[in-house]
């Protein structure tokens, strides 16, 4: 039994290097926030409190995110560079090749909640921008893959 065995990840890494055996471990995103891929959350660097309009006061700087949108997450920080990801791809990629059903409105509903669950922790809505024709691409973001070495 090798090392990555025992390495089990929420959504599966989308690279893995063959040069000094390292994984894809997570992201950061101008470096205010990192996305783990292994324990599904994105977390913002800096603690803050947050006073909300109910007087309760939240740290607002952890933010668990389920398969799904975890995978469409990863899946657009590792293709950032790339444009605009089309919505067939994002079909196949994160709903398809893990036996799922797709529809373009599943993917419409998942990236509006994604989108509302980034804003808990101070990421803009307009992060994740939409074009209609085109898919998917994120907004003016610095993205950092951060790895770890294979065991």
């Amino acid at each position: 039994m090798d090392g990555t065995s025992q390495i089990k990840y929420v959504a599966d890494p989308i690279v893995e290097t063959g040069e000094g055996g390292l994984l894809l471990f997570g992201y950061i995103i101008n470096n205010e926030y990192q996305v783990d891929i292994k324990s599904g959350s994105v977390i913002k660097l800096y603690n803050t409190i947050e006073y909300h309009h109910h007087g309760d006061e939240r740290f607002t700087n952890y933010l668990r995110l389920r398969e799904t949108m975890l995978r469409l997450l990863t899946y657009l920080l590792a293709h950032a560079s790339s444009g605009y990801v089309s919505n067939q791809e994002l079909l196949v990629q994160v709903w398809e090749n893990y036996n799922l059903s797709s529809s373009t409105t599943r993917l419409t509903q998942v990236v509006a909640e994604l989108k509302a669950r980034l804003s808990k922790i101070d990421i803009a809505d307009d992060f994740i921008k939409t074009a209609r024709g085109k898919g998917y691409t994120l907004r003016g973001a610095s993205i950092t893959p951060l790895y770890i070495k294979k065991i």
